[in-house]
């Protein structure tokens, strides 16, 4: 794989606007538009991460997804990142003053808030059982670290909840109960088979939602929620590979489960051939990188020129 050794032409018009600007105007703009770039980044990163079977790859995303969560999060504590930059658009942000981000609840955040609960309700109680009756020592303390980091992701979610008025579910969706079901029926090695694959197979088919929602919302109580869920599902999914289990058909991205209207015919995620390995999987790739090194440039310029026009 070649990597570009020049910053893209869109890019460029971006750091030859910036180089006009000083003051104010300039970090608005800064914070605004590298906020922008990198959460359109987020989502990309995630999505590779949880689907790639390239372990070099996995491990460029993960590391990726980290700094992202790390540099979004202080770009938003500036105070200076205008709320256009908290959408999924190939043009740039428009930069306007400052405007206060209100905390009016989107369907979107709804959802978000009633998808993670669903998704601790079923995991939580299978990695628990898990943890006592799985055959692995490894899988044990896997599953045993996930249920107590469960429970820290619910007291999130119900927090954010509390804070936008949003009514939680108490019960998981019927396809979740029957992956529940599934490792609940199962004993010693399928056991841990079947607990491994359906939750790192679920982590992924969740995470890529999870990240679109940290890197839009406007709504704060969502976006801290979204930032918990993100962090401890890369780090779930990091501890179930670990055990050498998760076979390459987990890594696939799964439609999730509707939450006002579960199916009533549940089955566990689709187990496609292993071999399978398609031609937007390796774009997709190659898209991460390229826009990774893209992104690099971009901050670098545009902060240089910055510093010199103070």
């Amino acid at each position: 794989m070649v990597l570009p050794n020049d910053v893209s032409s869109e890019h460029q018009a971006i750091i030859d606007e910036m180089a006009q600007r000083t003051g104010d105007t300039h970090d608005r703009a800064y914070a605004t538009i590298v906020r922008q770039t990198q959460g359109g980044l987020l989502v990309m990163a995630v999505q590779t991460r949880a689907t790639t079977q390239n372990t070099t790859i996995r491990t460029l995303a993960h590391q990726t997804v980290q700094m992202l969560i790390r540099t979004m999060t202080v770009l938003e504590n500036t105070g200076r990142v205008d709320p256009s930059a908290l959408e999924l658009v190939t043009a740039k942000a428009q930069v306007n003053a400052v405007r206060v981000i209100g905390q009016n609840v989107e369907p979107s955040d709804r959802e978000l808030l009633v998808m993670l609960t669903q998704h601790s309700l079923w995991q939580k109680p299978s990695s628990r059982e898990s943890s006592d009756r799985a055959r692995d020592a490894k899988v044990r303390k896997v599953a045993g670290q996930l249920a107590a980091e469960h429970t820290q992701l619910a007291q999130a979610v119900t927090e954010a909840a509390r804070q936008v008025g949003v009514d939680l579910p108490v019960e998981p969706t019927t396809e979740q109960k029957s992956w529940a079901n599934a490792i609940s029926s199962s004993s010693g090695d399928e056991l841990d088979r079947m607990y491994t694959n359906l939750s790192r197979a679920a982590d992924g088919s969740l995470i890529t939602q999870v990240a679109h929602a940290r890197a839009t919302t406007k709504n704060v109580p969502a976006r801290i929620a979204a930032q918990t869920a993100l962090t401890l599902l890369l780090k779930h999914m990091l501890l179930l590979e670990s055990t050498g289990l998760v076979k390459a058909n987990s890594l696939q991205m799964t439609n999730a489960p509707a939450i006002a209207q579960p199916k009533s015919n549940s089955s566990p995620p689709p187990q496609p051939d292993d071999s399978s390995t398609s031609v937007g999987f390796l774009t997709g790739i190659v898209v991460l990188v390229v826009a990774g090194a893209g992104t690099l440039w971009l901050v670098r310029a545009v902060g240089h020129h910055g510093e010199h026009r103070r």
